[in-house]
């Protein structure tokens, strides 16, 4: 149990305080901690730095209960290691959906999209959307045209189409994937 650091009895079991002790007596321990966990690499730094701040914000919110933990430390390197392994999650999952270009590629791209759309004749931008909204089946398009193009609320369509509101957001969700994916196939059949 962490003891206060205060004598005075108008201080004695304040939270200030309390968080003030914690801080001076744990910080650099979950520092250490985290650091510890991310193997020591310095390319990891930043992500030990946010956590061990993310766990004493954390420890700041549940301060009531934390007062009366049995294991103040063990809490905050639970904590803390909770967060590292978002922060992993996070990173990897960010790292694998972004894709590096070298500078010889960029520089090698002497046209914008929009040179690149007008060079390769593409014709003009309604013509594309209809071709791409022509491949979406009765359903699908009279979603489209009550979600993107009138804008009616999620709740409205779900009581118009008789669904559930989790239900409606799904068929929302798959109908832009597919939008995504045949504008995508357009593009790389035409361009």
């Amino acid at each position: 149990m962490v003891i206060d650091c205060c004598k005075e009895d108008q201080c004695r079991g304040s939270s200030r305080c309390f968080y003030r002790k914690i801080c001076e007596l744990y910080l650099s321990e979950v520092y250490r901690f985290c650091m510890h966990l991310v193997k020591n690499q310095s390319c990891f730094t930043f992500m030990a730095e946010e956590c061990t701040q993310d766990t004493f914000v954390a420890a700041r919110q549940q301060l009531v209960k934390l007062k009366q933990h049995p294991n103040v430390k063990g809490w905050l390197y639970l904590t803390a290691k909770n967060l590292i392994y978002k922060s992993f999650r996070c990173y990897y999952t960010q790292k694998k959906h972004e894709t590096t270009l070298e500078c010889e590629k960029i520089c090698s791209y002497s046209n914008s999209v929009e040179e690149e759309w007008e060079n390769r004749r593409l014709g003009d931008v309604d013509t594309v959307i209809v071709n791409i909204l022509m491949q979406l089946s009765n359903n699908e398009y009279t979603l489209y045209e009550d979600y993107f193009c009138r804008q009616l609320a999620v709740p409205f369509l779900a009581v118009k189409y008789n669904i559930s509101v989790t239900a409606t957001t799904t068929r929302i969700y798959r109908l832009k994937r597919k939008l995504r994916t045949l504008s995508h196939q357009y593009c790389l059949t035409h361009i």
